[in-house]
């Protein structure tokens, strides 16, 4: 090796770059921005489908034509007494005309013959029928927001819980008395046929209801309440029979007070059927599903006293059924702003209790009043 040589380049390992990445492009970033946002997006997309829902539901209802006014007739009927002609008021007294006396039994016209219109009493079970139908019709499009059970945020998130249950006793009223207008109300005997408006309305109010589609719980009721019209049309056309026997009413009352026995156990346990004791937030629920059975067989009996009348005169049993609809109907309209789960003998009150008290009465009459009715 000589002085002037140069020393060799030392070697080193190469370094590895780092792969060029190109910047993304604009869209791309507002896009994978909008995907992670998908949640949100699809729960705005169910939301607004709803809601779309339910103001197409409210224009439904806005829209349904009213239902056709009953003749004049009937108020008629109701001011005469049977056998008696109508009154026909007569004219004011004023002065005649002067004809001249050649031409006067001419030209007078005869007296225009006053036909009084036909006397259109209610058929036997309209007043039933109808009764059923109101109590449907006042939970289900009557009251504020509907039927709420099957409502998205009154019924799965338990906001109006009170309203909740309440229509709730109505319905297992509604679902008992269906049952026995199927079974006993239309048939002669059980070799009879069934009624088929009433049995599809039978089957129709049997659908949950906390159905909020497919079917809905709201609709299928609706739907059970155009048929009970139906039937009431035919009635009155003599081609569907409502039967006012007495079994039948002992079949119906024997319902009714099974459905207030439940109810008032309810309302006096003091433990759950696991052994834990019955919690204050459960305690509105049985509280206002009591109101609603007390709230529906109020209105069904009073129908009852109307189309049972003569077989009550016969058993002489009129004041037992109207005390059971006193007691119902004061129950009713118990109605506190706070529903309290005292103790019995605390200063705090015990609604639950308070409840139970009318309840336990009218179990106790309609009890009574089916023993007089089994009796000779």
């Amino acid at each position: 090796m000589t002085a002037n040589a140069e020393p060799p380049p030392e070697r080193r390992l190469p370094i590895p770059l780092p792969p060029e990445t190109e910047a993304p492009a604009p869209e791309t970033g507002k896009l994978k921005k909008l995907l992670r946002q998908r949640f949100f997006l699809v729960t705005l997309v169910i939301l607004l489908f709803l809601g779309g829902l339910f103001v197409w539901g409210a224009f439904y209802e806005l829209e349904r034509p009213p239902k056709p006014e009953q003749p004049a007739a009937r108020e008629i009927a109701k001011s005469e007494k049977p056998g008696v002609a109508p009154h026909v008021p007569e004219p004011a007294p004023g002065p005649a005309p002067q004809a001249a006396p050649e031409t006067a039994a001419k030209t007078q016209a005869p007296p225009p013959v006053v036909t009084p219109a036909p006397r259109l009493e209610p058929v036997k079970g309209e007043a039933f029928t109808r009764a059923l139908i109101k109590i449907m019709d006042d939970q289900v499009n009557q009251t504020i927001f509907g039927w709420r059970p099957n409502a998205i945020i009154f019924g799965k998130f338990g906001l109006t819980d009170n309203v909740n249950n309440l229509q709730l006793g109505v319905l297992e009223v509604v679902r008992r008395t269906l049952v026995v207008l199927n079974e006993h109300l239309t048939r002669f005997a059980v070799t009879e046929a069934y009624n088929p408006r009433v049995n599809e309305a039978m089957n129709f109010v049997m659908v949950s209801p906390d159905k909020y589609w497919f079917p809905s719980a709201s609709g299928k009721y609706r739907e059970a309440m155009r048929d009970l019209e139906t039937y009431i049309n035919s009635l009155r056309q003599g081609r569907s029979r409502f039967y006012t026997r007495v079994d039948n009413l002992i079949a119906l009352t024997a319902t009714y007070k099974d459905i207030l026995g439940s109810s008032y156990h309810n309302l006096i346990k003091d433990t759950e059927a696991d052994g834990s004791p019955v919690s204050w937030w459960v305690t509105d629920d049985y509280f206002y599903a009591a109101k609603g059975v007390a709230l529906g067989m109020s209105q069904m009996l009073e129908a009852v006293k109307e189309d049972f009348h003569q077989e009550l005169l016969k058993k002489n049993s009129h004041k037992l059924l109207e005390d059971a609809i006193h007691a119902l109907h004061t129950g009713s309209h118990l109605a506190p702003w706070v529903v309290t789960n005292g103790s019995k003998d605390g200063i705090l009150a015990n609604h639950r209790a308070n409840m139970s008290t009318y309840i336990g009465e009218a179990e106790h009459v309609i009890a009574t009043l089916q023993t007089v009715l089994a009796t000779n």
